[in-house]
C-alpha cells in the first residue's frame, strides 16, 4: 500500500520527469482512491499530486504540497 509519506515531496512548477529530464510537467489533484491516469493503482492509492511529463507523458505520482 502507498502512504502519503512514502510519496516523493511536490518537485515544484518547473518539476523534472523522472524519465526523460524534460523540464516541465502537467499537475492534477487525485482523491484517495481515484486510479492514476495511466491506470495504476486504485484503492491503494492515498490523496496526492499526479504529474504527467509534457515530453514523453511518463505518469508519476508527488506528495500534496504541505499548508503555509
Amino acid at each position: 500500500m502507498t502512504t502519503p509519506e512514502s510519496l516523493p515531496p511536490f518537485s515544484g512548477d518547473d518539476a523534472k520527469c523522472p524519465k526523460c529530464s524534460n523540464e516541465g510537467a502537467f499537475t492534477e489533484h487525485k482523491k484517495a482512491g481515484v486510479p492514476r491516469s495511466d491506470g495504476y493503482g486504485g484503492m491503494r492509492l492515498p490523496e496526492r499530486l499526479e504529474r504527467r511529463c509534457g515530453r514523453c507523458d511518463f505518469t508519476w505520482d508527488e506528495a500534496l504540497n504541505p499548508p503555509a
